[in-house]
């Protein structure tokens, strides 16, 4: 069975990405501590953050300072985000237990994918992502991805920018099926970075008739994302538009559905809901890969 360790990654570059550490790295961990109960969180740093969400962070952490991976196979690694890659491919390899970028919150427990060797989920038609990876200690999948670094060719934004973190997987998935289980887009990635804004943080005031219309649409996209396991935050594309400016009062004061998950899932005083995916929700992603996903795609 695969750990129950979470593992996070942070800090490898001193301006942290011009990311601070803020609410929102501060919701990932809580998030992922509520939902599953971690033996342990260990929280991988060179440089260590500071402020006032790191400081409510470290209670649940397990601190590592580590010196980021300069090469792999005698291939330059210049990027901090694939330093990352291929860091979170070593600890898994190593230790197993779960994966997550720091800007995805968790909904429901891992627990019942546990039972697999290897689980990454689908990101669109593009690829796996590899923000959330579960792994077993020397999961042969993994073995494999981390062998094929041999290729790696990219200097930082280029058009190889995603090709050994997204697309190469892909491929290793489709000719090693039965090493790894893939969990599909709305597992983990639902909504994408390119409709996001509707699901999550419509705050549009709208007249009747689409008053209601609107209003059935974030119902409908709030019942179906409680389901999910986790959503990631996209904070590459996401962070100026939405995620830099939310705080513990912006959640309190807002009614979107971001603000009703954190409440529901992360800071609920009645405790966490049972991990309960509903009985329509095949039906659902059914709905939203039609008609839904179409309308939301219009409203970023």
């Amino acid at each position: 069975m695969i750990p129950n360790t979470i593992h996070f990654i942070f800090g490898l570059k001193e301006n942290f990405g011009e990311m601070s550490f803020s609410f929102i790295h501060y919701l990932s961990i809580k998030s992922a501590y509520e939902c599953n109960k971690p033996d342990a969180i260990k929280f991988y740093y060179k440089y260590e953050p500071n402020g006032e969400w790191w400081e409510k962070s470290k209670e649940y952490l397990t601190l590592i300072k580590i010196e980021p991976p300069k090469e792999i196979f005698g291939n330059p690694i210049l990027h901090f985000s694939h330093q990352a890659d291929v860091l979170r491919l070593e600890i898994l390899i190593k230790e197993g237990g779960i994966y997550l970028d720091m800007d995805v919150l968790c909904l429901n427990s891992f627990m019942p994918l546990r039972k697999y060797n290897c689980v990454i989920g689908k990101e669109e038609e593009k690829g796996l992502c590899n923000a959330v990876i579960l792994a077993e200690p020397n999961a042969e999948f993994l073995k494999i991805w981390y062998a094929e670094y041999k290729t790696f060719r990219s200097k930082g934004h280029d058009e190889f920018y995603v090709e050994h973190s997204v697309k190469l997987p892909l491929k290793l998935a489709k000719k090693n099926p039965e090493k790894v289980h893939i969990e599909d887009k709305f597992s983990f990635y639902w909504p994408s970075y390119f409709n996001g804004s509707l699901p999550l943080w419509d705050r549009t005031k709208v007249d009747m008739p689409n008053k209601l219309l609107n209003r059935f649409k974030k119902w409908f996209a709030f019942k179906f994302i409680c389901g999910s396991y986790c959503i990631h935050l996209w904070e590459s594309v996401w962070w100026d538009k939405y995620l830099k400016e939310i705080d513990f009062e912006c959640i309190n004061n807002n009614d979107d559905n971001f603000s009703k998950l954190c409440k529901k899932f992360i800071f609920s005083k009645n405790g966490r809901p049972k991990n309960k995916f509903h009985i329509f929700r095949p039906l659902m992603k059914k709905l939203i890969n039609s008609y839904l996903s179409k309308e939301i795609n219009h409203v970023k």
